[in-house]
């Protein structure tokens, strides 16, 4: 089945599948199975995302490679398909470039969340870091977050040595909150971005596309 058709499928149970933004041949939208074996491909890798050795900058992110990182990866990919609610939702989207599956972006609100907070979260295949379109994938997402959704804060956490991620969170208006030591031993930096803050940084011309449906369901 064609992948647009299956994700018309998809929306019609799951809103976030209807979810699309695009900026200048970048897309970011809801991952299909095919996609995603794309993104495992890019985790089974060593080395994939992070230089060997240094997983320890991507939060939770165990040093595995190969079927059993891929495993990992898809499980918890799948276990994101869920009816999104007020009280708690994810949209996982896929980062699209040059029609290439090259990363994942997700934003979620969860349990614990005050109202009008978002998380906001990606990664790119390591090829593909340092040539900008990380930032660019922050502000789409935030794009998504803060225009149609009416989101009031979005929040993002990055290990302490991951100064690339944090880089990339400062260049999109977000500041450092607060830290935490988790449980590894490893430093994690929080930091929030406002509406008024992104607006300085915001990306021209960014469309978003499906909004309205996911909107009315998490809504309540």
């Amino acid at each position: 089945m064609d992948a647009d058709l299956l994700r018309a499928d998809l929306a019609a149970l799951y809103p976030q599948y209807g979810l699309r933004v695009a900026h200048r041949g970048t897309v970011l939208l809801a991952p299909t199975d095919e996609e995603l074996l794309e993104l495992a491909d890019i985790v089974a890798e060593p080395g994939g995302i992070v230089a060997p050795g240094r997983a320890g900058e991507l939060l939770g992110w165990p040093e595995d490679d190969g079927a059993v990182a891929a495993r990992r990866f898809l499980e918890w990919a799948w276990r994101l398909r869920e009816t999104p609610s007020a009280a708690r939702w994810r949209a996982p989207l896929a980062v699209l470039d040059g029609g290439r599956a090259l990363g994942l972006a997700v934003l979620a609100h969860e349990l614990d969340d005050p109202a009008g907070t978002v998380r906001t979260s990606s990664w790119l295949a390591r090829a593909e870091q340092g040539r900008g379109l990380g930032r660019r994938v922050r502000l789409m997402l935030l794009e998504l977050a803060f225009g149609p959704l009416g989101m009031a804060r979005a929040v993002t956490a990055a290990a302490e040595g991951n100064a690339a991620s944090r880089r990339v969170s400062a260049a999109c208006g977000y500041r450092e909150t607060h830290r935490e030591t988790g449980t590894d031993g490893v430093v994690e930096v929080h930091a929030a971005v406002t509406p008024a803050a992104w607006r300085r940084k915001r990306l021209r011309d960014v469309e978003v596309e499906g909004a309205d449906a996911f909107l009315a369901a998490i809504s309540g």
